[in-house]
């Protein structure tokens, strides 16, 4: 790889992007309501997209292209750049538009920078609470500066279980067969709104696992290396195809049994 720095400051580049991004948001989010002016739609009538997304978005990228011009961006909001360095950051510049549209408490902005292994460095931060998420591949997961993990053994029965879903029907009729599966045999179920704040509950124990049926890279890149470094198996690819689980190894196998009957697991 090219011109990479120690990964603790690709952290920190990543942390203080997060920030800022989050304070332009918060600076934005009075007044707005899910029927401003500056919100339109995207994949469905109810996906909405703002100009807050994707002001935080340019905020995000300029700053990357500043301090990293060679590296290889990919947003959710329509930005994509090669990268010439090996280093590709995936961002997520408002996960949980609706929850922000709504005045909710569940949005963060979420940062990712992959290599060719995966994702190096990740980085979620929450305005309205002000916590942070964050960890560097191999060296733990920190929220707020304090570490994360391990992560408790939990049975099945009494697993506190996140989930989300699509924006679109037919995808949202797919997942309630899941979730009619897990449901009963879990203590419950939680739906926040953020894929990355689930992968972070997973990782600070304020939830024992998450799953989701289709998500998008920049919805999990940072969470889903937070998740991992605080010692969750985060599954994907041909056991969840377009889907993401992340949980304590025993619970992540229980729960692949009820997603996917007699799939064979594989970690992403």
């Amino acid at each position: 790889m090219l011109n990479t720095p120690p990964p603790v400051e690709l952290r920190d580049l990543a942390l203080r992007l997060a920030v800022a991004a989050g304070q332009e948001l918060l600076a934005r989010q009075p007044g707005l309501s899910i029927d401003a002016a500056g919100v339109q739609t995207k994949t469905s009538s109810s996906d909405p997209v703002s100009d807050a997304d994707r002001a935080s978005e340019k905020l995000i990228t300029d700053g990357l292209t500043t301090a990293r011009p060679g590296d290889g961006l990919l947003g959710e909001e329509g930005t994509s750049r090669a990268s010439a360095t090996g280093l590709t950051w995936v961002i997520d510049p408002l996960d949980g538009t609706v929850n922000y549209l709504y005045g909710r408490l569940d949005w963060c902005v979420s940062i990712a920078a992959e290599d060719e292994a995966g994702a190096l460095v990740g980085v979620v931060h929450q305005p309205r609470t002000g916590s942070t998420w964050s960890a560097i591949r191999g060296e733990g997961a920190a929220r707020d500066n304090v570490a994360l993990g391990p992560l408790r053994g939990v049975a099945l029965q009494a697993a506190l279980v996140s989930t989300g879903f699509s924006y679109l029907p037919e995808r949202r009729a797919e997942q309630a067969e899941h979730l009619r599966r897990v449901l009963p045999a879990v203590r419950d179920v939680r739906r926040g709104g953020s894929a990355a704040l689930d992968l972070c509950s997973v990782a600070d124990g304020t939830a024992d696992a998450y799953y989701e049926h289709v998500i998008q890279p920049w919805d999990i890149a940072a969470g889903s290396l937070i998740a991992r470094e605080a010692g969750a198996q985060v599954i994907g690819g041909t056991a969840l195809p377009h889907g993401v689980l992340a949980a304590a190894p025993s619970l992540a196998a229980a729960l692949v049994e009820l997603l996917v009957p007699s799939t064979p697991r594989r970690s992403v």
